[in-house]
């Protein structure tokens, strides 16, 4: 097919191939027209630039290496699969630090596995393996004290509270629906603790006692209903 001017509008029609062409010449083109910037390379459908595996930037104007450079002179011991630069310990590409310092950096394909790389599971952890959501919890005060109900959640599987270590969400009434709204990790259990004067629900609020009736999975409803509180 003879080549077409390129100042010629891209729908003209060929009189001299019957063809007829649509579109940006732009949309035409191939790797041979792209110019990449320094660590990239082009590829795809659109030959697009993208920065080679370890880069990071603009492909265009070049991309820069994800990680710093190994200082052969540091000391530091960093582990397995870790090495030293301007003093301090950075993982291999693909590598990760989940099971604490200086215990070295798992491959990322190792976490979440089903089986137990650290000596404390942490590469199994729920807060490493699941997502993070928003909960909603309900609690309704239905003990007529006079006394607001001061409630706490704990995580089952780690040292965590809501609303804190020391603060507690506080029930607005009797007969009122208090709402609140946590970031918890997908299929965690997470318990609740009450209490109003001497009375109490579930655990203590200090995270003591126990109750597996007052433990639930984050995430397995959209709210979780704690149901009406009574002392009666």
């Amino acid at each position: 097919m003879p080549r077409i001017s390129s100042l010629l509008p891209a729908f003209v029609l060929s009189f001299v191939t019957g063809c007829v062409l649509y579109g940006d010449a732009e949309e035409f083109k191939s790797c041979d027209d792209v110019v990449c910037g320094n660590n990239a390379t082009c590829g795809g459908d659109q030959a697009e630039c993208f920065c080679d595996a370890g880069y990071a930037g603009n492909p265009y104007d070049g991309c820069f290496a994800e990680q710093p450079p190994v200082d052969e002179t540091c000391k530091l011991d960093c582990g397995q699969n870790a090495y030293c630069s301007e003093g301090e310990c950075f993982c291999e590409l693909d590598h990760v630090a989940v099971c604490g310092a200086n215990a070295g950096c798992l491959p990322e394909a190792r976490l979440c596995d089903g089986q137990q790389d650290c000596p404390d599971a942490a590469d199994e952890n729920v807060a490493v393996c699941s997502p993070p959501l928003f909960q909603d919890w309900l609690v309704t005060d239905d003990c007529n004290d006079d006394l607001p109900i001061e409630w706490r959640l704990f995580a089952l599987d780690r040292d965590w509270s809501w609303p804190g270590a020391t603060t507690t969400f506080k029930t607005t009434g009797l007969g009122a629906e208090d709402y609140q709204t946590v970031q918890c990790f997908q299929g965690e259990v997470i318990c609740f603790a009450g209490a109003a004067g001497d009375v109490v629900w579930g655990w203590n609020l200090d995270g003591s006692g126990s109750c597996d009736a007052c433990c639930y999975e984050c995430g397995s409803n959209s709210v979780l209903d704690l149901g009406f509180l009574t002392c009666e």
